[in-house]
């Protein structure tokens, strides 16, 4: 998921939900214009597979840059 940090800002202070679950995604990165985020319940059923997608969560594997660019 991506949010702008104002949409992020404004979730976190629980003037909306996106979701489900009781809970808000968890927060995987950050630029200076972007949250990105994965799902509260992207693992809720244990769909096959899903221990390798935690082991390489525990890793913080997304790294954003701040090469942003514009398609203007």
């Amino acid at each position: 998921m991506v949010f702008t940090l104002s949409q992020w800002d404004a979730m976190q202070q629980d003037k909306f939900h996106i979701g489900a679950a009781p809970i808000n995604p968890e927060e995987l990165g950050r630029n200076s214009k972007y949250v990105f985020a994965l799902p509260a319940r992207y693992n809720f059923a244990f769909p096959a597979g899903y221990e390798e997608v935690e082991n390489i969560m525990v890793n913080a594997p997304l790294t954003p840059t701040e090469n942003i660019t514009s398609n203007k």
